[in-house]
């Protein structure tokens, strides 16, 4: 399995790491309180889509502001190296099932590519058509002469030169894939290539 862009509809290209880390958090009103309770110390900014009332793990750590002994915050920011951003953190938009959520969680390293081929098979995905009635999955050639079945989340993401878009559930693509990868969400920032081997793996697992 792989990251990937797809970039037009027959390419396909190595998705750009992008960058993943947030600026220096804002000092808020409230992280001026904190600070003012606890002078010589230092205030931890948690990530957003953690309580900082409950467990945090040190990766969700954005970093730390100096307190003085008055109470005020030197705004002298220490970045935390080990700081994984949650998507929430990075500005990504609320995703609209199981399968996006992951995506996001893939590619911010919240969870490995591995968990990809079980979540598909219980999604539903859009796929391209000829005609409303078809019932065979088609693929298209990217630079390297693979041929790669494109597959999206949600119907809105589907390119308007399509033909017809069908709704199929994951695991029902898989027998219909005769070896060849699908690509999910090749138009999108958040996009991943899922082997047919991983996906007849899955499948498997399942029946055992």
């Amino acid at each position: 399995m792989a990251m990937a862009q797809r970039d037009e509809a027959d390419r396909l290209a190595s998705s750009p790491a992008g960058k993943l880390k947030p600026g220096k958090p804002k000092i808020t009103e409230e992280m001026r309180a904190n600070a003012r309770a606890n002078p010589n110390s230092w205030l931890y900014v948690i990530d957003e889509a953690f309580d900082p009332d409950g467990p945090v793990p040190s990766w969700a750590v954005v970093g730390a502001y100096p307190v003085n002994g008055a109470g005020e915050i030197v705004e002298d920011f220490h970045p935390n190296d080990r700081y994984r951003p949650s998507p929430k953190a990075l500005g990504f938009p609320e995703p609209r099932n199981e399968l996006e959520q992951l995506l996001q969680l893939v590619r911010t390293n919240h969870r490995p590519a591995a968990d990809l081929p079980r979540v598909f098979l219980d999604s539903t995905l859009f796929i391209y058509a000829l005609s409303p009635f078809q019932r065979t999955v088609i693929g298209f050639h990217n630079t390297d002469g693979r041929v790669l079945v494109p597959a999206y989340t949600a119907k809105a993401l589907v390119p308007r030169e399509w033909p017809h878009a069908r709704a199929v559930a994951g695991r029902d693509m898989v027998p219909l894939l005769a070896g060849h990868p699908v690509t999910i969400n090749p138009h999108d920032r958040l996009t991943a290539i899922v082997g047919s081997e991983h996906l007849d793996k899955a499948l498997s697992d399942e029946r055992r």
